[in-house]
């Protein structure tokens, strides 16, 4: 199995996400974490997951997101299978409102099929620029990244 874990990240902490999925998935294939301004539609080609994950801003998905993914070819994750995360604030009062369930309907309309529901992970409400701490993450969600990323490759195991 090949799987490439596609990242926007201001802070790091949606890399760091993406990153503890990769290694969790190395040992069953392929599996490597790029981040998004850098990826290139050859760099799906071969890949049987793709998995997608941004912060939410704006109660939606970053505009360079959109705008990387709206550059790829139509049908380029046809016969793929696709995931997406966000992270957001864990006071979020509009949890219906975050990136992860649009990333995955954008997947969707590229040809991938989803291969789990969307996985929101969690971040402090500070200013890391203000704090100098740019770890923003709550306690386990690196963890919990992990355990979701063993499962989409439990999922795949079931659907191949």
């Amino acid at each position: 199995m090949k799987a490439v874990i596609v990242y926007f990240s201001k802070f790091g902490n949606t890399k760091k996400l993406a990153e503890a999925m990769a290694e969790t998935m190395k040992p069953a294939g392929q599996a490597h974490a790029i981040d998004i301004d850098k990826l290139a539609a050859s760099d799906l080609e071969s890949a049987n997951l793709v998995v997608v994950g941004s912060p939410t801003h704006a109660f939606s998905v970053p505009q360079a997101v959109r705008a990387a993914l709206d550059a790829l070819p139509l049908s380029i994750l046809s016969a793929k299978s696709v995931a997406a995360f966000d992270t957001t604030v864990k006071r979020w009062p509009f949890r219906s409102l975050r990136a992860s369930p649009k990333l995955l309907a954008r997947l969707t309309r590229l040809g991938g099929t989803p291969i789990t529901r969307p996985e929101t992970f969690y971040v402090h409400m500070k200013n890391p620029e203000k704090t100098g701490d740019p770890n923003l993450l709550f306690e386990g969600e690196l963890d919990r990244a992990r355990q979701w990323a063993g499962q989409m490759l439990e999922q795949s195991r079931n659907q191949g």
